[in-house]
């Protein structure tokens, strides 16, 4: 038996960690010169170089994630189901109407991606569908990835 899911929407709840970097390695290397300065020299030393400041404000600045959808577990916008050939712009507490239907012949799973330039595309999680939850009414599934401490609501329905 072959059901039709319906992507009705993603809600993005909070925002993936967007940095394409460990973030504590950037933190040590820039702390590690100056960790034995005394009080004083030490604040002198970091509040004196605009750069370390800029690092980490852009690093923990909420950035949007570039999100598209795929079918199979490859990343790449080109493989995208949504939103096409390109990405969608989705800050924290976003609500995305997605609209798409696939097929769910016995489950489909389908995989949330940000697309990153300065690395791979981080995967955000991806959740399966099944034919069995067919006349399940109204269903969401919670993809969360501690990797990239990100979490999103996909709601769909199965017919």
């Amino acid at each position: 038996m072959t059901a039709t899911s319906t992507i009705d929407e993603i809600v993005r709840l909070r925002r993936s960690t967007s940095t394409g970097f460990p973030l504590s390695g950037v933190i040590d290397s820039v702390l590690q010169p100056v960790s034995n300065l005394p009080g004083t020299a030490l604040v002198r030393q970091l509040t004196g170089n605009q750069d370390v400041g800029q690092t980490i404000q852009s690093a923990l600045d909420e950035e949007p994630a570039d999100l598209y959808v795929t079918t199979d577990p490859h990343a790449g916008a080109d493989h995208a189901v949504w939103p096409g050939d390109s990405t969608f712009s989705a800050a924290a507490g976003a609500q995305i109407p997605l609209g798409i239907q696939l097929t769910a012949d016995g489950s489909q799973e389908v995989f949330a991606w940000d697309q990153d330039d300065v690395s791979a595309d981080d995967l955000l999680r991806s959740v399966t569908i099944s034919e069995d939850e067919q006349g399940g009414g109204s269903l969401s599934k919670l993809a969360h990835s501690e990797e990239e401490r990100s979490y999103y609501y996909v709601q769909y329905h199965v017919d």
